[in-house]
């Protein structure tokens, strides 16, 4: 019988709640935080936490959990794959200066295996190999031995995986910034898997980290044990454990299904997506698009629920892209058809989040469904001349993606898409490099245009 998505919910709050481990529910942040001008979107559960990561006592002390809404705006271009969506759910518990690796390890192995029921054969760890400035994790690693990990299912990456800090590796890390290494687990889906998105698969190469679609990340346990001073790493006195787990990935590993759309926190809204368009999911050659048209319509619906508008700046820009990219998807597989997303937004999206993270479908459904309307009619009146325009092109240059953005509203991915669809190789530093200095040549001749006009 499939697991939903509201039982690994209210299992997780359990779990982490319970002897021994006795932590206390966090009120999830806003997706929008108005007090935080360094991000556009709430990306992560520790967002919240950054001061108390760094000492400052919590009300409700040091061991807290909650499944925190995220979006991350850098992952639209990645949509269309079996994992990555830009709208997700992370379920996540920290000890601020409590517990450390020890704990922590043993307590989330116990979730996926006893709680979530995943077999321990299935499983896959990482760890931090250490770089010339920061020693190799062998504390976490000797732990997943004694907790009967083999040395084969134990893997070590560097900065690039198993490293966290806002900047990335230690050494963009400013002074005052706090990071650690971290442990990841994966769920393997088998080796004979038919689902391998990258065509240069390998079974004797894959790993962990690769890009087949075999593994998957369930979990990730951030140890921030490190504090940026003068240029140099030093232990912080109080040692952190921020854990993440997105629940789109931990749904898919308990219903063993590699593709997070093929889990119920998706099954409405493709469902709906088929009926409009009269293509179905199962169909390899629709199944990349009904992905990102799934995925951009919860992401706007959520944004639209947080007070946002398409606009061209900020929030308001992003929520434009994801419509008029889901809008794009949907003329191409609904024969050029204007998109109409009624049903989707209320039957697959407002339905199955009802009650959830302040959503009230019989409240918010017309409100989110003219917000919708109203950006898709005005982007579908230029949409077809746009299309027409990328099939004259034998090549697609930034130029070009800047004409289509300034003339048709194209977000930019949608036509380096179209670039891709057509054969053409891109450059992809020198597209963007050529779009953004196209468009920063735009902005300069408008503020001159402005100042002569205004006088000033």
């Amino acid at each position: 019988m499939p697991i939903t998505h509201s039982q690994i919910r209210s299992d997780f709050n359990n779990y982490w709640k319970e002897l021994p481990r006795l932590h206390k529910h966090l009120d999830p942040a806003p997706l929008i935080l108005k007090d935080d001008s360094s991000t556009l979107f709430t990306g992560s559960g520790m967002q919240q936490l950054i001061s108390h990561l760094m000492g400052e006592k919590h009300a409700l002390g040091q061991r807290l959990y909650n499944t925190q809404p995220c979006l991350r705006s850098q992952d639209i271009p990645e949509v269309g794959d079996n994992r990555h969506t830009t709208f997700f759910e992370m379920m996540g518990n920290w000890s601020l200066g409590d517990y450390f690796k020890k704990e922590q390890l043993e307590w989330v192995l116990n979730y996926f295996t006893k709680i979530v029921g995943l077999d321990e054969k299935n499983l896959y760890v990482t760890v931090f190999q250490g770089t010339k400035d920061v020693p190799k994790d062998t504390e976490s690693y000797e732990l997943w031995k004694k907790l009967g990990f083999p040395e084969e299912r134990i893997f070590e990456y560097g900065t690039d995986h198993n490293w966290w800090s806002r900047f990335g590796d230690p050494s963009h890390m400013p002074d005052g910034e706090i990071g650690g290494p971290d442990s990841e687990v994966f769920y393997d889906f088998g080796e004979d898997l038919k689902i391998h998105e990258k065509s240069n698969f390998s079974k004797s190469k894959c790993h962990p980290n690769c890009e087949c679609g075999r593994f998957l990340e369930i979990g990730n346990s951030v140890f921030m044990q490190y504090i940026k001073k003068n240029g140099q790493l030093k232990e912080l006195r109080q040692k952190n454990v921020d854990y993440g787990g997105g629940l789109e990935r931990i749904s898919a590993a308990a219903n063993n299904t590699p593709d997070v759309f093929g889990t119920d926190l998706y099954s409405g809204i493709i469902d709906e997506i088929e009926q409009s368009t009269g293509k179905k999911y199962s169909d390899e050659k629709y199944k990349g698009s009904i992905r990102i048209i799934a995925d951009h319509l919860k992401a706007s619906v959520f944004l639209i629920v947080a007070g946002v508008e398409p606009s061209n700046k900020e929030q308001g820009y992003i929520l434009r892209r994801l419509l008029r990219r889901s809008a794009v998807k949907m003329h191409q597989l609904n024969a050029g058809l204007t998109p109409i997303f009624s049903s989707i937004l209320d039957r697959g999206i407002l339905s199955t989040y009802d009650g959830f993270q302040g959503i009230d479908r019989h409240k918010q459904k017309n409100y989110v469904d003219s917000v919708v309307e109203k950006e898709i009619n005005k982007f579908s009146i230029t949409l077809d001349k746009g299309l027409k325009e990328i099939e004259k092109l034998d090549e697609i240059k930034g130029k070009n993606a800047f004409d289509l953005f300034q003339s048709y509203g194209f977000p930019i991915e949608i036509t380096e898409e179209f670039a891709i669809v057509k054969g053409k190789t891109i450059n992809k530093v020198e597209f963007h490099k050529q779009f953004n200095f196209e468009l920063q040549k735009h902005q300069e001749s408008s503020r001159k245009s402005s100042k002569t006009r205004f006088g000033h």
